[in-house]
């Protein structure tokens, strides 16, 4: 299924370090995210995010957008990615080749959340 998403790029970057700031803070993460998406009409994507980059971290088995081992891309670029096409986390090296049922399960459950999320930006 191709979902057109009218999310853009630049704003997911920002909501990805948005949360990233929340979590180390211990702040409330989906209050942090509604009040940046809210007055720009994507309020319904504040848990959204918020369970999509969990899942992206339990994935990639490292906290997101604290630095990238991909070379010169950092996370929020490799995010905007993945969001854009969730196909690519299949090419990804630490997903290609997960070793164990967890570690694939895990990637399965990322890759529902970025379908998901494409979806419910189509919406919003």
């Amino acid at each position: 299924m191709n979902v057109a998403t009218p999310l853009p790029a630049a704003l997911l970057a920002r909501a990805a370090l948005c949360w990233r700031r929340a979590r180390d803070q211990r702040a409330p993460v989906q209050q942090r995210l509604y009040a940046l998406l809210a007055p720009l009409g994507y309020e319904m994507m504040a848990p959204v995010i918020d369970s999509m980059m969990t899942l992206g971290e339990a994935c990639l088995g490292r906290p997101l957008c604290r630095g990238c081992p991909f070379g010169s891309e950092r996370d929020e670029a490799l995010l905007c990615a993945l969001f854009a096409d969730p196909a690519r986390l299949d090419r990804l090296p630490q997903c290609r080749a997960c070793p164990d049922r967890r570690s694939r399960e895990r990637r399965e459950l990322f890759a529902g959340a970025l379908s998901s999320a494409r979806v419910m930006a189509a919406l919003a």
